[in-house]
């Protein structure tokens, strides 16, 4: 049996786009809709390689959302899809990914985006501390760069949240 590559998208890494400067400008904006929510998040913003720019806990949010941030935006990149979007490559008796499953810190949790700016993955920006929330804050970021919104706006869509409260 012949099993066509539908991922990873071919996208190419621009290791010289994401900056501090962009990572704060993301972690900003998603504190800001956080906020709006009255809810509280970890970001995580990292470059094109994986390694991280920058990290920032709100004070009420979860400890745990440390490291999943983190694992989020690790996951956005070198996966190049949205976190959410590698949980069903690991379902059923053929997962065809499912020894992923096993690597350290590949997460399938929503909230974690590959950060697309002109065509290239510039980065990855992860957000933790609540459910489908956590995509909308991750979302807020990747606007305030002008990011690639596709991925975020495909999973609140499917999860029937109204853009209105994106």
């Amino acid at each position: 049996m012949t099993q066509k590559a539908s991922f990873p998208p071919d996208l190419p890494y621009f290791s010289p786009g994401m900056t501090l400067e962009k990572a704060v400008i993301m972690i900003e904006a998603a504190i800001n809709r956080a906020e709006k929510m009255a809810l509280s998040f970890t970001m995580a913003a990292c470059d094109a390689g994986g390694n991280l720019v920058a990290l920032q806990k709100m004070d009420e949010a979860p400890l745990f959302s440390l490291e999943i941030a983190i694992n989020k935006a690790r996951t956005a990149v070198f996966g190049k899809i949205p976190t959410a979007d590698w949980s069903g490559h690991f379902k059923g008796p053929e997962a065809p990914l499912a020894p992923l499953w096993f690597h350290t810190g590949w997460i399938s949790f929503p909230g974690g985006f590959p950060v697309i700016v002109d065509g290239k993955i510039i980065g990855g920006f992860g957000c933790s501390g609540a459910t489908w929330e956590d995509s909308v804050a991750a979302r807020a970021g990747l606007v305030a760069i002008g990011a690639d919104t596709k991925g975020a706006d495909a999973f609140l869509t499917a999860c029937g949240i109204p853009p209105a409260a994106w």
